[in-house]
Formats: structure tokens, C-alpha cells, sequence
């Protein structure tokens, strides 16, 4: 009796472990809450800092190229810490990753906001997903839209 609820306690435990792991997977710090909300193709793309703030510079590709613009909406627990965030990243069918040259500016200074990044890309890049700072979010099912 005593093997199987040491058992049962360990596979609960090792369970809690796992979906902790899931959790933390879809969050890129603890207290922020990322969705994707749309993927877009353009020729220009504002490279403005997300939030939104004054950069308010535009970009234009080159023949061949596209800007898969990637749009996330962020919401912003009370138990949000802020700290420094790396630039998001994309990665296309095969792997390979793009960056973009949006930046993280001030997360958490406001409680719910949306950004929209510009990944500079070929034409007809089948994107995999994006990643901000350990988690990573399908693209595949919004960019075939």
C-alpha cells in the first residue's frame, strides 16, 4: 500500500511539474500575459518600440523581401517585475530565425497593450513561430490566413 500512494504522490508531483512547464512556456516572464493576434505581409513596416511609444521610424524591403508583421497583444499581471527583454524572433518552416529591429520599452508601464513587429523576410516565408525571450507561439495556423 505503501509503494502505490508513494507512487501515486510521485506521478501527481511529476504531473504538477509538467503543467507548470506548460504554463510557464506561454509566458515570457511571470505576470504577462502574451496572445498573437495576427500575422500580416507588407513592403514597409514602422519599427516602432513596443508599447508604442515615439520611435516612430519606417522601413522598406528590398526586391525579393516582405516584412511578415507579427501582432501581439500583451496584458500585465500586478505580480508583472519588470526587467530588460531581448527582441523578439521568428523562425520560418526550416528553422531558420529572423529578428526584428523592434525593441521592449518599458513593459509594465501600462496594463494592457498591443505591438505589432516587423520581421524582414523573403517573399513567401512560411512562418514556424515567434519567440519572446523562453516562449515560443505558433504562427503557422495565423500566417496560412
Amino acid at each position: 500500500m505503501r509503494n502505490s500512494v508513494f507512487a501515486g504522490v510521485c506521478v501527481a508531483g511529476l504531473l504538477a511539474v509538467v503543467a507548470s512547464g506548460q504554463t510557464a512556456a506561454s509566458q515570457p516572464l511571470p505576470g504577462l500575459d502574451v496572445t498573437v493576434t495576427k500575422v500580416e505581409r507588407a513592403a514597409t513596416a514602422s519599427l516602432r518600440d513596443c508599447p508604442p511609444g515615439a520611435n516612430t521610424v519606417n522601413a522598406v524591403t528590398r526586391p525579393g523581401e516582405q516584412f511578415a508583421l507579427v501582432t501581439v497583444a500583451f496584458k500585465v499581471a500586478s505580480s508583472f517585475q519588470p526587467a530588460a527583454m531581448k527582441r523578439p524572433s521568428i523562425t520560418d518552416a526550416s528553422d531558420k530565425k529572423y529578428n526584428t529591429a523592434a525593441t521592449f520599452v518599458d513593459v509594465g508601464k501600462v496594463a494592457e497593450f498591443s505591438c505589432t513587429f516587423p520581421f524582414r523576410v523573403p517573399e513567401g516565408t512560411k512562418l514556424k513561430s515567434l519567440h519572446i525571450e523562453n516562449a515560443a507561439y505558433d504562427l503557422a495556423a495565423l500566417d496560412a490566413k
